[in-house]
C-alpha cells in the first residue's frame, strides 16, 4: 500500500487524525464562505435598500457558505492538496450557481441577475479557494498545528511496514510511529528499519498503561486471526484508539470503505469510483460538455467526414465493439483512418508507427486525435465519459485480462475519451506486456484517485498533449 493514496482505510470516519486545530477547522469550513458569501452579494448590491426582495440573495449566502466549502478532512487523503481544494470548490461552484439561479428564477428576475450570479458564484470560488489554501498554511506551522499523537502497531507485516514508513510523509495526519509489538523472531518477519520491536504482543496493554500512547493499530496477518480476539481483549482495558490495518492492503483496494448494512458493518475493498451524487456529477458534466464540443466542432467534423470520402473508398465511420461498463459491450464509434479492407477485417492489431493500413487523411486525423471525436457520441448517450479508461478492443481484452492483474477491475467505471494514463505518456500504442501492464496501474489509480476536479485536471493536460502530438499515429 502506498500510503496516502486513500490514507488510513477511511479512519476519518470515526478518528480525529487532522493535524489542524479545531479553531482554524470552523475558520475555513465555516465562517470563511460565509464572510466571503455575504461580502460578495454586498458588493453586488444585492442587499441595498432598492431590491424588492431580498429573500432569493439571502438563499444565496446560505447556499454559498454551505456548498463552496472545502471539507478539511480530505487533505488525510490529499498531497499534494492545492489543486484537489481548487478543483473541488470550483465543482461547488457550478452547484451553487445552479441554486442561486432557481431562486431568482421564482423570484422572477433571473435574467436581470444572471452577470450577477455568475459574479457572485465565481467570486465565491476563486476567493475562497485563495483563503482557504493561505489559511492551511497558517495553521500548519509550528506552535500553530496540532501536536503529533503517538501510535504503535502490533505485528509487522508488508502492510504495517509500508504503513509506518510513509507516515512521516503525510503533512496533514497528526500522528507519530513509536514501536512495534511483536512475537516472531527477525527472520520470520519482513525488514522494518528503522523502526524498532518494543516488546511481545501479550504485553501491548501493559505498555499503553505505562507510556502516552494514543493509538493501537493491528496488522495481524490474516493466518493468524485467532489472536486478533486476545489483543482486543487486552486493549479494552486501556482509554487508546483502536484501528485495524488488514494484509490485503498489499492489494492497493478501489475506494474501499466502511459499509453499514442494517446493525452490521461491511468493509468494502473493491467498489465503483462514480456512484450516488459522484455519479450523477460526472454524468451531468459528460452530458453538457460533449453536447457542446459536437456543436462548436461541427465544421471540423462535417469537413473531416467530406475528406475521408474524397480520399479513399469506405464508410466515413470506423464501428467497433468495446467493453464498457461490467464489460458489457456497445458500439464505439470513430473516424475511418484505416484503408477498407483493413477496417473490416477480423483481426485486431494495434496500430503501429508507420503502418501501412493507415490512409493519407487517417495518418493526420490521427497525429491530431479527429479521429476519436465521434466518441463525443458515444459519451452522449451514456456509453462512455470524457475521461476514464481507454476502451481497449475485445480481443485484447480477453488476452490481457489473463495476464495483468486486476485488468478487469479497469471497467468499473464508464470508459474515456481520455484519461490519467494517457497524460502520463501511454498514449497509443501498448506493443510489450510491460507498457499494458503500466497502463492498467495509472488506470486502476485513477479509480482509486477519481474525483470531479481531477476529471477537469486530465481534460486539461490532454489539450496540451494532442497539439503536441506525442505518441500518436
Amino acid at each position: 500500500m502506498v500510503f496516502g493514496e486513500r490514507t488510513m482505510m477511511q479512519l476519518r470516519a470515526g478518528s480525529d487524525l487532522l493535524a489542524i486545530r479545531i479553531g482554524f477547522r470552523y475558520l475555513i469550513e465555516g465562517l470563511l464562505p460565509l464572510c466571503v458569501a455575504w461580502m460578495l452579494a454586498s458588493a453586488i448590491g444585492w442587499f441595498t435598500v432598492t431590491t424588492q426582495t431580498i429573500w432569493p440573495s439571502l438563499v444565496a449566502v446560505v447556499a454559498a457558505s454551505l456548498l463552496v466549502r472545502f471539507d478539511l478532512q480530505q487533505l488525510i487523503q490529499m498531497h499534494p492538496y492545492r489543486f484537489a481544494v481548487i478543483g473541488s470548490l470550483f465543482s461547488r461552484t457550478a452547484w451553487l450557481a445552479i441554486v442561486c439561479a432557481i431562486a431568482f428564477f421564482i423570484d422572477g428576475s433571473v435574467l436581470q441577475q444572471l452577470p450577477s450570479i455568475a459574479i457572485f458564484s465565481l467570486g465565491q470560488w476563486c476567493i475562497v479557494s485563495l483563503l482557504t489554501i493561505v489559511l492551511i498554511e497558517i495553521a500548519m506551522l509550528p506552535g500553530l498545528r496540532r501536536p503529533n499523537q503517538k501510535l504503535a502497531i502490533v505485528a509487522v507485516t508488508d502492510s504495517s511496514v509500508a504503513f509506518a514508513r510513509g507516515l512521516p510523509n503525510q503533512r496533514f495526519v497528526a500522528l507519530e510511529f513509536v514501536n512495534y509489538f511483536e512475537d516472531r523472531s527477525p527472520d520470520r518477519i519482513p525488514d522494518h528499519t528503522p523502526f524498532p520491536v518494543m516488546c511481545r504482543i501479550d504485553e501491548v496493554a501493559a505498555y499503553v498503561h505505562d507510556h502516552e500512547l494514543h493509538h493501537v493499530l493491528l496488522s495481524l496477518p490474516t493466518k493468524a486471526y485467532y489472536r486478533f480476539g486476545q489483543v482486543l481483549e487486552q486493549l479494552l482495558d486501556t482509554t487508546c484508539s483502536v484501528h485495524y490495518l488488514h494484509d490485503f492492503m498489499l492489494f492497493k483496494p478501489i475506494r474501499e470503505g466502511i459499509t453499514s448494512i442494517g446493525k452490521l458493518s461491511v468493509f468494502t475493498i473493491i467498489d465503483s469510483p462514480a456512484s450516488g451524487i459522484g455519479s450523477t456529477v460526472k454524468r451531468a458534466f459528460d452530458i453538457a460538455a460533449s453536447a457542446l464540443a459536437l456543436a462548436v466542432l461541427s465544421p471540423i467534423l462535417l469537413a473531416t467526414a467530406v475528406w475521408i470520402k474524397l480520399d479513399s473508398k469506405g464508410p466515413v465511420f470506423f464501428r467497433q465493439n468495446r467493453w464498457g461498463t461490467g464489460a458489457h459491450p456497445f458500439q464505439i464509434y470513430k473516424f475511418r483512418s484505416m484503408t477498407q479492407a483493413a477496417s473490416d477485417s477480423n483481426t485486431v492489431a494495434q496500430t503501429t508507427r508507420n503502418d501501412m493500413r493507415v490512409t493519407r487523411v487517417g495518418a493526420f486525423i490521427r497525429r491530431t486525435s479527429i479521429d476519436e471525436l465521434p466518441q463525443l457520441i458515444n459519451i452522449l448517450r451514456g456509453e462512455m465519459s470524457l475521461v476514464g479508461p481507454r476502451p481497449h478492443a475485445i480481443p485484447h481484452n480477453e488476452q490481457y485480462r489473463g495476464q495483468v492483474r486486476g485488468y478487469m477491475l479497469r471497467h468499473k467505471i464508464k470508459p474515456g475519451l481520455t484519461g490519467w494514463a494517457q497524460i502520463h505518456g501511454f498514449r497509443g500504442e501498448t506493443d510489450t506486456l510491460d507498457k499494458m501492464e503500466s497502463r492498467i496501474e495509472y488506470d486502476l489509480e485513477y479509480l482509486r484517485q477519481w474525483t470531479p476536479a481531477l476529471d477537469i485536471y486530465i481534460i486539461w493536460r490532454t489539450v496540451g498533449l494532442v497539439l503536441s502530438r506525442r505518441n500518436a499515429y
